[in-house]
């Protein structure tokens, strides 16, 4: 007999410095392809009871993290077997350290700083933003065999270049190099030419956690006040690999053959 259970999804976009809107767009254009999934939209981690009933949770945002019942329902929902995917931001916490300083036009009420503020969180995503270059083009590569990443060729994006921490035991899945100044933030410059994590898997309990590191796009009016207008940028969001990895990404978190 035919599977047509219901598939629930919790999407969480919003914060700041980023084009939500494409991004909730481009995500809800790929979970529509799969049509026994149904989408609960928000902006933050304050539907519980959206949260108790997904099979997966999708989150793009920054500086929006769980309150203690919140994230005591992130923790219950991974222990039980849940599949969180968190993009770009998601891994961020920031904050402005002054005096005021101007990069390439942008007025900043400081320099960005990214204290480890939200502990807990962090240690149930599996790593922690920590500062990031100058956007740049990068290439990322597959450095594993789990089937979200298997025979990905490797691709090239303008995006933002992280620095993550990493919190507990991590499978990394992508990788890319780059060395280099961070300009704006308190830690900087990264010049060991190291490997880059750009995804990796965190497991815990009977759940896991995928983290994607690029996924940076940036609409016209999304750094005000810092700048009343700015190039637009869709970052990833158009590459044709980048999409192949989401959609791969979909069908880890729902269940679905993830190599469809």
């Amino acid at each position: 007999m035919a599977d047509n259970r219901v598939i629930h999804v919790l999407l969480i976009v919003g914060g700041g410095f980023h084009d939500f809107d494409l991004v909730r767009l481009e995500l809800l254009t790929l979970l529509r392809e799969n049509p026994r999934i149904r989408t609960t939209c928000t902006n933050d981690w304050r539907d519980i009871a959206a949260l108790e009933q997904a099979d997966m949770v999708i989150a793009y945002t920054t500086n929006i993290f769980p309150d203690a019942d919140g994230l005591a329902a992130l923790r219950r929902f991974l222990d039980r077997g849940g599949r969180w995917l968190a993009i770009h931001g998601a891994s961020a916490y920031i904050e402005f350290k002054g005096p005021q300083v101007e990069i390439g036009g942008i007025k900043l009420p400081g320099l960005t700083d990214t204290p480890d503020r939200q502990p807990d969180y962090m240690d149930l995503l599996g790593c922690r933003f920590v500062s990031h270059l100058a956007p740049q083009e990068i290439v990322v590569e597959s450095v594993s065999d789990h089937e979200i990443v298997r025979g990905l060729e490797p691709f090239a994006v303008v995006d933002e270049p992280y620095i993550l921490e990493i919190r507990g035991d991590c499978e990394v899945l992508l990788s890319s190099r780059y060395t280099g100044e961070a300009p704006g933030y308190v830690k900087g410059p990264w010049l060991e030419d190291l490997p880059r994590p750009q995804a990796l898997l965190h497991r815990q309990g009977k759940g896991e956690a995928l983290f994607l590191a690029p996924g940076h796009c940036i609409g016209p009016y999304d750094l005000r006040p810092f700048i009343d207008e700015l190039p637009a940028h869709p970052g990833p969001w158009a590459n044709p690999t980048y999409r192949e990895l989401l959609r791969r990404a979909i069908r880890w978190g729902t269940g679905a053959p993830v190599l469809a």
